[in-house]
Formats: C-alpha cells, sequence, structure tokens
C-alpha cells in the first residue's frame, strides 16, 4: 500500500468482509461448532492479506469501483506524490510501504499520519511484549513436585510441555507467552489445577501465540479503523473458546462443571493485551459468553468438520479470493463507458477509474483500444474516446490527453451523437505488427473514409463501375510492457490516397503499395533489392467495416440517418468498446518487394526471399511463388503467418528499371491464441539473387524505419536513417 488510497480499499474491503462474517456467526451460534465458529475468521485473514483487486479479480463484496471514482474525481484537483488520477489505487501488497519522496497534497499527509501510525502502534505493542518478557525472566523457576504434576498431565493428554515453567508475583492468572520458545507462567504460590493447565498447553499445542502475534500485525496496519479492532477482539473470543471446546472434550462430568467455576472466578480479571501471551481470563464480558457456550456444550460429529471446511472455502473463494471482473483478464469482455451528453466531473472520475482498472494486458488489447479512440472521436459517447485513450496510453501521457479532450469538449458547441462527414469510417487495422529490438513492437494502425469530391468536375471522380477514391489515416505507434500492462505510443501520423477499391487486409492494397514499419534495402552486384513486410491483423470487433465508407455519400439527408448504414441499423454493427485482453482474430500475410537494375545489361533475376527471427522457435508458416515446398516449418515451436518465403523468376530488367509487387501467402483466422510470436513480423531476411547463369549471390541488407509513404521517424536514443 503506497498511498491513503490504497489502504482504504484495503481496510474497506476487509470491513465488509468482517461485517458479513459476524452476521452469518450470528446466524448459525447455536448451529455450529466452536471449530467453525473460529475457523470461519480465516476467510477474513486471507481478505486481510491478499490485496483488494489483486489480479484483476473481484469478490462478491467490492466497492473497488466508487473508491476509485472518488480517488480519481479527489486527485484530479491535487498534484500529490504518492497517488495519481490516472493510475490504480488497488495495492499491490497488503502492507504499508515507506513514503517515496515529500509529500505535495493533503492525501499525502493523510498517508504519512497513517504511516506514522502504524510505526506507533508496532513499535508500542513490540515494547509491552518485550517489558513483559523481562519480567517472565525474573520469575522463579518451578521444580519438583509441582513441576512433575505439570509434566504428568501434560503427559497424560499426549500435550507438548513447554521449556519454561516459572512462577511470578505479579501474574493473576496462567498464561503461555513467547512464539519461538513458549513459557508457561503461573502466579506465585497458585495451587495446580490440571483444568486451567490444560487450556494452557493446548494453547502451546494449537501454536495460538503465533495467531495472537499475527492479529497484533493486523491491529497495527489497521490502526484507525475501529471496527477491525472490535472484530480482533472477537476473533480473540473466538480462540478462547475454541480452547474451551478443547478442554471440555478431554473432561468428563463434574470436571466440566468445575471448568465453567474456573471460568466464572475469573471474571472479574483484567484481561491481557500484551502481544505473544495468552491467558484463560480475557475479561468478563467474554468469559460470560464463554460459559453460556459451555453450557450449551456437545460433541459434534465427524462429519461436520467437512462440512465446516466446505463452507469456509466457498466463503473463501467469494469474500477473499474473488474471480476475475475486469476486462483485463478476459479477451472477450467489452469495457463500457459511462453515458452523457456533456463533460461532468462525476463521468470523467468513473471513466478514468474503469481505465485505471482495465488497463490493456495483451498488444492486442492495447492496440483494440487505441485504434478505437480514434473512431469514437466522432462517434458513440463522448466518454468513449477518454476511455480507450486511458487504457492504452501510457500513464505519463495522461494529463495532457485529459487536457486536450477536455478542450474539445470545450470548443463543441454541441454533440448530436452521429457519424460527421469527414470522420474515419472504417479501421482499425493494423499493419506490420514487429519488434523493436528490445521488450516493445512496432506497428501501424490505420482507419479509413471515402474522398469527399464536390462534383463530377473534380478529376477524382470515378468512371462508372469504378471504386471510389478512399483515403487512409495512419498512426506508426510503439507498444511497449509497462509490468503487466501494455501501453501505446505514437510515433508518426501519415495520411493518403489510394485510387483503387479499399481491401481492409492492405496486403491486397495494389494500387498503392505501403510500407511497413521497417524497411530492409541492399544493392549488391548490380542488383537493388527493398522489402517491407506487411501483414494486416484485426483484432476483437472493429467498429466499422469497408461496406460502410460510402453511407454518407449515397443517402439522402431527408432521412434517418440510422437507415442508411447499407441498410444496417446503427445499434447492429459490431462493437465499438475497448477490449483491454484481446486477441489477435484475423491475420493475412504479406510482403512488399521492390527490384531494382540500377545499372548494366539487361537480365533475368531469380530471387528468394528467406525471413529471418532472432526467436529460434519461430518459422514462416508459408510461402509464395514457383516452389512453395520450399516452406519447412520443421519442429519449430511457433509458424509465424506474418513472414513468407518467397521464391520466384522476375521479367526482364532493363538498365535503370524498378519492379515492385507485392506478395502474400493466406494467413489465418477464428480464436487465434495469445502467442505473439505467430504474428511477428521477421527480424531480418536472407536475399539470394541469380542473374542469368552465374552463381547465386546474397544482398546484404539494412533496415530503416518507415511510415507507409516512404518516409522515415527514429526510435528514442536511435539516429535518423540516412
Amino acid at each position: 500500500m503506497g498511498n491513503i488510497w490504497m489502504f482504504l480499499q484495503q481496510t474497506a474491503a476487509a470491513t465488509l468482509t468482517a461485517l458479513f462474517l459476524l452476521l452469518l456467526q450470528r446466524i448459525f451460534l447455536d448451529k455450529l461448532s466452536p471449530r467453525w465458529q473460529y475457523g470461519v475468521w480465516l476467510v477474513l485473514l486471507l481478505r486481510l492479506l491478499i490485496p483488494a483487486g489483486f489480479g484483476g479479480r473481484s469478490t462478491v463484496l467490492d466497492v473497488s469501483l466508487p473508491l476509485e471514482a472518488l480517488r480519481t474525481r479527489v486527485e484530479l484537483g491535487l498534484s500529490s506524490a504518492y497517488s495519481s488520477p490516472f493510475a490504480s489505487s488497488l495495492p499491490a501488497a497488503p502492507v504499508p510501504l515507506p513514503p517515496q519522496g515529500a509529500p505535495e497534497s493533503w492525501t499525502d499527509w493523510l498517508f504519512l499520519l497513517y504511516w506514522a501510525g502504524v510505526a506507533v502502534f508496532a513499535l508500542w505493542f513490540v515494547f509491552c511484549a518485550l517489558r513483559l518478557s523481562l519480567r517472565v525472566r525474573r520469575g522463579v523457576p518451578v521444580e519438583g513436585a509441582r513441576r512433575a504434576a505439570i509434566e504428568a498431565l501434560a503427559k497424560e493428554y499426549n500435550l507438548p510441555l513447554p521449556r519454561r515453567v516459572v512462577e511470578c508475583r505479579f501474574a493473576r492468572t496462567p498464561f503461555v507467552l513467547g512464539a519461538f520458545r513458549p513459557a508457561l507462567v503461573l502466579p506465585m504460590g497458585w495451587e495446580l489445577d490440571g483444568k486451567v493447565l490444560l487450556h494452557e498447553l493446548l494453547h502451546v499445542k494449537y501454536r495460538d501465540v503465533w495467531a495472537g502475534w499475527l492479529t497484533t500485525a493486523l491491529r497495527c496496519i489497521h490502526w484507525c479503523n475501529p471496527f477491525l479492532w472490535l472484530v480482533f477482539d472477537k476473533t480473540g473470543n473466538d480462540r478462547e473458546s475454541l480452547c474451551d471446546q478443547r478442554v471440555l472434550e478431554r473432561l468428563q462430568g463434574e470436571d466440566r462443571r468445575d471448568y465453567g467455576r474456573c471460568l466464572l472466578a475469573m471474571a472479574d480479571n483484567k484481561r491481557v493485551r500484551t502481544p505473544g501471551a495468552t491467558t484463560m481470563a480475557n475479561g468478563a464480558r467474554a468469559v460470560k459468553a464463554r460459559i453460556q457456550a459451555i453450557a450449551r456444550f456437545k460433541r459434534f460429529p465427524q462429519g461436520m468438520g467437512l462440512v465446516s471446511g466446505c463452507i469456509v472455502c466457498a466463503l473463501s473463494l467469494s469474500l477473499a479470493v474473488g474471480a476475475p471482473a475486469s476486462a483485463a483478464g478476459d479477451e472477450n469482455t467489452f469495457v463500457e463507458a459511462p453515458s452523457g451528453m456533456i463533460a461532468e466531473p462525476e463521468l470523467v472520475a468513473e471513466t478514468l477509474s474503469l481505465a485505471a482498472q482495465n488497463r490493456a494486458t495483451t498488444v492486442a488489447g492495447a492496440l483494440d483500444a487505441y485504434g478505437k479512440g480514434e473512431y469514437h472521436r466522432f462517434y458513440d459517447g463522448i466518454y468513449d474516446e477518454l476511455l480507450c485513450w486511458a487504457i492504452s496510453l501510457p500513464r505519463e501521457d495522461l494529463p495532457a490527453v485529459l487536457e486536450q479532450w477536455e478542450q474539445e469538449q470545450y470548443e463543441s458547441s454541441f454533440w448530436t451523437g452521429w457519424p460527421v462527414e469527414d470522420s474515419w469510417r472504417a479501421g482499425p487495422v493494423y499493419r506490420g505488427l514487429t519488434s523493436d529490438g528490445a521488450d516493445g513492437y512496432l506497428c501501424q494502425v490505420f482507419w479509413f473514409r471515402d474522398l469527399s469530391l464536390e462534383s463530377e468536375n473534380d478529376p477524382r471522380w470515378p468512371e462508372e463501375g469504378d471504386p471510389w477514391p478512399t483515403e487512409y489515416l495512419c498512426h506508426t505507434v510503439r507498444i511497449q510492457p509497462d509490468g503487466p500492462y501494455w501501453t501505446v505510443e505514437k510515433l508518426a501520423e501519415t495520411t493518403g490516397s489510394a485510387d483503387g477499391r479499399i481491401n481492409m487486409f492492405l496486403t491486397g492494397w495494389w494500387d498503392s503499395l505501403l510500407y511497413g514499419p521497417v524497411t530492409w534495402s541492399g544493392e549488391a552486384n548490380g542488383v537493388s533489392v527493398e522489402l517491407s513486410c506487411v501483414p494486416t491483423l484485426t483484432s476483437g470487433e472493429g467498429p466499422l467495416g469497408s461496406e460502410t465508407l460510402r453511407w454518407y455519400r449515397d443517402q439522402d439527408w431527408g432521412y434517418d440517418p440510422l437507415t442508411s448504414l447499407g441498410g444496417r441499423n446503427l445499434g447492429e454493427l459490431p462493437q465499438s468498446s475497448p477490449i483491454p485482453g484481446a486477441f489477435f482474430t484475423t491475420i493475412y500475410n504479406g510482403m512488399r518487394v521492390r527490384v531494382g537494375n540500377p545499372g548494366g545489361t539487361p537480365y533475368n533475376i531469380t530471387l528468394e526471399v528467406v525471413p529471418d527471427w532472432d526467436d529460434p522457435e519461430i518459422t514462416a508458416s508459408g510461402g509464395s511463388g514457383q516452389d512453395p515446398d520450399r516452406v519447412d516449418p520443421g519442429e519449430h515451436r511457433y509458424q509465424s503467418h506474418a513472414g513468407l518465403v518467397y521464391y520466384d523468376t522476375l521479367p526482364l530488367l532493363k538498365a535503370g528499371e524498378t519492379t515492385e509487387f507485392c506478395k502474400h501467402s493466406g494467413g489465418a483466422q477464428g480464436s487465434l491464441g495469445d502467442h505473439i510470436q505467430e504474428f511477428l513480423c521477421p527480424d531480418s531476411f536472407t536475399v539470394t539473387v541469380k542473374v542469368g547463369p552465374e552463381e547465386p549471390f546474397q544482398v546484404p541488407l539494412t533496415p530503416r524505419y518507415t511510415t507507409p509513404d516512404g518516409g522515415t521517424f527514429t526510435l528514442d536514443g536511435e539516429e535518423a536513417a540516412p
């Protein structure tokens, strides 16, 4: 727990769980054994030890979302050092972590106050334990007949005997002290009572001192939650009641009634709250309840233990462990943004808190959210765009994103909810997923729309039967890991047009051979070669397909636009909400090839291109050319659908001529899984060229980072390509 919000998440989850267990105990007070009454607190222990929302899981009594919304709304007006409105406050650990840096807001000061309270209570309890331990060390060892009687009692009931048995003048009742080397402490001159000694020896056997120390540690962590302190008192009382039950199971007849009288005699004794010590006397009120339990004493059948265990297990799964609840854990789960027509602080906070709890956990999920963000700038609710950006972008970029989003809402005079004419209508489509040489990936994200032409006098106006001109918007992005999540960073933006009919799988966009994010080029023996891997990917469900591109041009503006989407109602369009845990669902292979004859005599060229990956477990899944049998998957673990082996003889190239084309070899679709190795473009290529009858030779290639129009970009820390 690194800020006050994390503590609130953890203590709120524990409080609701404890409240439920208290109610359950009350209902089953006379129906289940003390073992169950005490054992059910294991559920609370798990809830206290498992961080709230751990692993994106949600419990039955989950209040994380309203607390996240509150945290976001409060922190948006602050500049806190320990917390942020854009980062989830779900704790990564159930214990407080030392503050990092100086406080800058009142929530930071609250966390410092809380942390100081934890330290003060911890020091106080340790001091009390050390003081009691020093006093016990000055006690008188029990020897002779008294020691022999205690040893005989332990042997009779097969119980462990502490190494030390001492008498102390300050002790009012017997108690056990110490977790590693337990000591049995008796009041000075106390007349031995086998039933009381049996109680304390049972504490030793079941290591109840350890349970006391654990409860003390939890008291320190939750020192400012008085309800949990009352619950911890209740767990201590239930532990003593269970020890009573174990004693009574070993006694018979009149001894059981005598045991009750022993407890009654201790009703006025002050209870001991020193950590590391157990005592039979735990306050008059608690003793009264224990005597009532003794009056109800009965032996429970063995099968009740199994029943109790099943109940505790079921409660643990529902109240402590929970089940996956966020979209980050499910490839088919959409994250729905709140609906609203205007920007309201409450809905902004809810949107950001939703994003913080549903960060993208897959590469496809990050791209899916990023791609739909651009789409939502013109479609659907105003909060969908903010949700998509907040799910996929680096957290350090989110303040600027929120400022830009708020400015857009301010500048919008009205919002109709319908697509506007200059919006991008198809996409997102992803192209050329390639390793960036480190832990991340490069990719191109495309959106499309038809060109808006004024009249048939425009030279771009297509002839009858020809496809309508289409233009694209492309963001070249870098996908990088952020702990268990993935973020998207825009590196370059490109726009362009194509005269031919758009194919959503851009490997077939013949009239405009676009470059992928990495282009390899080289020249040897008068032959120049340029390669760019351009497989196309989709993930989840895209907002719109290519068939909806021309709805605005063909429609009569006097009609409802809902009826103009090619006969499809807007509500029937594919789901446009982000899927943070998405997998890729389709991939179409492709490779852009350019071969030139810089100079010399005309010749035929036999070209062989073999993709290579740095990972030896990856190989190409397909091939293209005259000899498809050249593809040998071998025994590799992964077959990449993004790389193909190409082999063919090119037509005669004259001096100074260049030929370029796109080759593809199919792909895959359906539930493709989450192995990113199956979608990666090659890390390099081996190019073998044979000119006429000459011996084959290889062309060394050099990579450069490219945009679809052939421009270049650089990565952080790298020099620009020549």
